[in-house]
């Protein structure tokens, strides 16, 4: 019986611009995406069954069927004919709801360790298309790394990392849901002139201060109104020695990030009684990493 045992890690938008609704209904966004390395831990084995059985260690994360590592080993099998099955069990670390993509980072995960313990061979770009079917950021994990995302966010161009640096996440146990943040959007307001988009940088720098201050997270507006705690934990983390505070995705997780790591600690210590905190960095993991795994 064939094993395979691999992180599955998480990212935060390095800014977010809401830029209109699209003609399927979805709304038209840009963003950086940063991966990082909070990981949750995914096993697979293969088995002489067809069918894809789950499991997992999070109590709310029980429901099988309409779980995204199902749904996409499924989708997987559908695409390509094949009858093979494994089980699939998932060790959660990742904050559910915090706007770090666990969720599609899982299933990015199973679709690339499937892919190497079926045999499929399949591209990245295959692989990609696959998981633009699944969700928005899925594609984004199969890459890895660092990208520009726009349309849905499935539109990707590969971008310079951050770098080295560290950030500081926290998670207050609040779960956002990104369908209501969708649905609280008022374009009229979203939607102004900008001097600059993300997408015109073709060599994004980072120590440019003017880039990094254009840098803003529209959901931030709508979220915060809801809830209060949020603001203000940024609003903590920006009084720290912080070089960027923002919150990631559609929320709850607010991060900074910083130029030491004795700061980010400092950050880390003030929240980490009343709030999981992550101490994290950069990094750069999808197809390639499972590809170089002995199986």
């Amino acid at each position: 019986m064939q094993t395979i045992k691999v992180p599955s890690y998480a990212k935060i938008n390095l800014g977010l611009f809401i830029l209109g609704v699209r003609d399927d209904g979805f709304h038209e966004i840009e963003t950086i995406l940063q991966q990082i390395d909070i990981k949750d831990e995914i096993e697979i084995k293969l088995t002489n069954s067809s069918k894809i059985d789950f499991s997992c260690d999070h109590p709310d994360l029980q429901e099988a069927d309409s779980n995204l590592c199902v749904r996409a080993a499924n989708l997987l099998k559908q695409t390509t004919g094949i009858q093979k099955g494994a089980q699939i069990f998932l060790s959660k670390t990742i904050p559910m709801g915090a706007g770090l993509g666990g969720g599609s980072s899982n299933a990015a995960v199973v679709l690339l360790c499937l892919n190497k313990l079926w045999g499929l061979n399949l591209s990245v770009q295959e692989l990609r298309a696959i998981a633009s079917r699944l969700g928005a950021d899925i594609p984004f994990f199969i890459l890895g790394g660092t990208a520009v995302a726009t349309g849905r966010g499935n539109l990707l161009r590969p971008a310079k990392s951050i770098g080295d640096q560290p950030i500081v996440v926290v998670f207050p146990g609040i779960s956002v849901s990104t369908q209501w943040a969708y649905t609280q959007v008022n374009l009229n307001l979203t939607i102004k002139e900008k001097n600059t988009t993300l997408a015109s940088f073709n060599d994004i720098d980072y120590d440019n201060k003017d880039f990094i201050k254009s840098l803003k997270n529209e959901f931030e507006e709508i979220v915060f109104a809801e809830y209060p705690l949020l603001e203000q934990i940024k609003k903590q983390i920006n009084q720290s020695k912080a070089i960027f505070a923002s919150m990631s995705g559609s929320g709850s997780a607010i991060f900074g990030i910083f130029e030491k790591e004795d700061d980010a600690l400092e950050v880390r210590s003030f929240f980490q009684n009343e709030y999981p905190t992550f101490v994290t960095r950069p990094i750069n993991w999808g197809y390639q990493g499972v590809e170089h795994i002995l199986v």
